[in-house]
């Protein structure tokens, strides 16, 4: 799952990163890209629910959320939309657990398909 998690975390910071460059040069708010990144979230548990087979497909989806909430935002605040001022470090880590968290669970709702297409929903209950 560690693979699969590190493939993902490349996927969610590339998509980061162009998402920067659309919304630098277009002119349009960075945070308009946010339903495509929970898409990606989503599409992600499915595919790692296939393709594991259990609930600790979850595990790769939180390690692309976490890099996500890291490196992706920095990724993206270097080439796109910067420092917002009136950001605290506090401000900051709460709204990267809350991305986390989010992103996770709809990786999760991913996985739950996932696992169901691949006829394998039976371990869960």
């Amino acid at each position: 799952m560690l693979r699969t998690g590190i493939l993902f975390s490349i996927v969610i910071v590339v998509y980061d990163a162009i998402a920067a460059i659309i919304a630098r040069s277009v002119g349009v708010a960075y945070n308009s890209f946010l339903v495509l990144a929970l898409v990606l979230f989503l599409f992600m548990g499915v595919y790692a629910g296939r393709r594991r087979g259990s609930w600790s497909a979850i595990v790769a989806v939180a390690i692309a959320a976490a890099a996500d909430a890291t490196l992706g935002w920095y990724v993206a605040a270097i080439v796109g939309p910067g420092y917002v001022p009136g950001w605290t470090v506090r401000g900051l880590i709460v709204m990267a657990v809350e991305s986390v968290v989010l992103a996770t669970a709809i990786g999760a709702a991913g996985v739950c398909v996932g696992l169901a297409v691949a006829g394998r929903r039976h371990e869960f209950f």
